[in-house]
């Protein structure tokens, strides 16, 4: 059974020449924390909390990896964090949202 929430979505990064990549962010109710990933086109990991000494599987806030995003240069819509904060605090599970950035 499915307990995890991503929230899928392609954006253009700032930085690297607007190289296209993928960020997934959700909270995982099986395991209790909030998670983050972000993918290039070609499969690469440019981030992820599991090897984010400050995140890991320990972080809780959302807002942590509004910072890690805007970092990378990252533009994501606010519904992104507001939404993955709801699912977090009424333990929501297999939900996936799925955005494709706008031109």
């Amino acid at each position: 059974m499915k307990a995890r929430n991503d929230h899928v979505s392609t954006y253009l990064r700032d930085t690297n020449n607007g190289e296209p990549v993928t960020v997934t962010m959700g909270y995982d109710r099986a395991l209790d924390y909030v998670f983050c990933t972000v993918t290039a086109k070609n499969g690469d990991i440019v981030y992820t909390n599991l090897d984010d000494d400050g995140a890991g599987t320990t972080q809780q806030s959302v807002d942590y990896f509004r910072r890690v995003l805007a970092t990378l240069g990252l533009r994501v819509p606010e519904a992104l964090f507001r939404e993955v904060a709801f699912d977090q605090r009424r333990r929501v599970g297999n939900r996936v949202v799925r955005r494709v950035a706008e031109e």
